[in-house]
C-alpha cells in the first residue's frame, strides 16, 4: 500500500492548508522527470536547490495556487515529507541534473573547440 503523510501549512497571518504527500510509485517517478519543467514558469522551477515547486506537486495533492502562497521556509515541512516519502524521486533527479548540466559543459567545450579564431 502507498505511504502518505499530512502536512499542515501555515504562514505567518494564520492562513493554512492541509496537504496531503504520497508515496510515488516508479511509473509517476518516470512521468514526471520526463515533464520538462523548464518550458513552464521558471521561477517555480528555481524555488529550492536541486528541485522546483512543480516536483512537490507531482507529490501532493495541492495546487500550484496553494503552495504559491507560502515562502520557501513556510513549504519546509512538506519538503521534508515529500524527502523522506520519495527518497527514489529525489536520487534520480538528482542524476537527471546532473547528466544533463554535464552535457551542456560539453556542448559548450566543444563549440569553443570547433568556433573559428577571432581576428
Amino acid at each position: 500500500m502507498r505511504a502518505t503523510r499530512q502536512v499542515c501549512l501555515q504562514t505567518d497571518d494564520g492562513d493554512g492548508v492541509v496537504v496531503t504527500v504520497s508515496e510515488l510509485t516508479v511509473a509517476e517517478v518516470r512521468s514526471a522527470l520526463l515533464t520538462d519543467e523548464a518550458i513552464g514558469d521558471p521561477l517555480q522551477s528555481l524555488v529550492f536547490d536541486g528541485f522546483g515547486l512543480g516536483d512537490l506537486l507531482a507529490q501532493c495533492d495541492a495546487s500550484a495556487a496553494d503552495l504559491e502562497k507560502f515562502t520557501p521556509s513556510e513549504l519546509a515541512p512538506l519538503v521534508a515529507a515529500c524527502r523522506e516519502l520519495n527518497p527514489f524521486f529525489f536520487r534520480v533527479r538528482a542524476v537527471v541534473s546532473f547528466r544533463s548540466a554535464s552535457e551542456v559543459l560539453a556542448a559548450v567545450e566543444q563549440m569553443s573547440l570547433t568556433a573559428p579564431a577571432a581576428s
